[in-house]
């Protein structure tokens, strides 16, 4: 095809769409699939088990679909990379495969991870989230949609961040972040991410009732009990717009949670 760089390596076992770019030096393996208007750029290691759809990019010295850094990992083990329409992966971003057989890791549609960014194995990555460069999710991560995780950022593996959360530079978390939080330092939070909400388009109304169970649940003198809290403020029908379901629900879905900032630091 015209539109692969004649230094490239392409396996004949790759799947390519004939729209997609193919640049110098690039390297596709077997058992790739590639989508149309997707591009690869120079330099850049699309490993088995990759699965682009429409309009990615990939830019040099990627490599995507690598080995997962688990010692256990059989690499003989069929699994994927699954990375949404639209999303970009700038230079030396690596995302791994997940470990069980046929199972995915998953990057959403829309979703921006900047240099040197890193995705562990088995992650689950919602649409339109950002990762700044030198910032690493470890195996079993997930993130809800519109989440922004700054620079030399690091996530525990098999922990859950909220959608909306805004994660700040050079923080460490190891327990479950709420949505809509900024999340700060280690294992703590500091209030709602409002800016991220009104950027979004929520509306007034939604985000005074986000304040109003995030106060109840968060702010409480009974605040390191966030399950019950949430459990309360549900049956008692505080939550009046679908966001604030969600902030509920995520407490209650779960077993472990980070600090609020101010709780956290006035404790002796």
């Amino acid at each position: 095809m015209s539109n692969i760089h004649p230094t490239a390596v392409v396996s004949g076992g790759a799947k390519i769409s004939d729209s997609a770019k193919i640049g110098a030096y690039a390297y596709i393996e077997d058992g790739v699939e590639i989508g149309p208007d997707c591009v690869i750029y120079p330099h850049a290691h699309i490993m088995r088990g990759s699965v682009l759809e429409r309009g990615v990019k990939i830019h040099g010295f990627c490599t995507i679909a690598g080995l997962p850094q688990d010692i256990h990992f059989n690499e003989n083990v069929p699994s994927f990379v699954k990375i949404g329409a639209d999303s970009v992966i700038r230079e030396g971003s690596t995302i791994h495969r997940a470990t069980a057989e046929n199972a995915s890791t998953v990057i959403g549609q829309k979703c921006f991870f900047m240099a040197n960014s890193h995705v562990g194995h088995d992650c689950i990555v919602g649409d339109r989230v950002i990762i700044a460069p030198f910032s690493a999710l470890g195996g079993f991560v997930q993130t809800g949609p519109n989440c922004f995780i700054s620079g030399g950022v690091m996530l525990h593996q098999r922990i859950r961040v909220g959608e909306g959360v805004m994660v700040g530079g050079a923080s460490a978390m190891s327990d479950d972040v709420p949505p809509f939080v900024n999340a700060v330092w280690r294992n703590s939070f500091r209030g709602l991410n409002l800016i991220g909400l009104n950027r979004r388009g929520v509306s007034r109304q939604a985000i005074a009732n986000i304040k109003e169970v995030f106060a109840f649940v968060c702010r409480s003198p009974d605040s390191f009990n966030y399950v019950k809290l949430a459990q309360t403020a549900k049956e008692n029908g505080m939550a009046k717009c679908p966001e604030a379901e969600r902030f509920l629900e995520f407490f209650i879905e779960g077993r472990r949670y980070i600090k609020p900032y101010e709780i956290a630091i006035s404790k002796p």
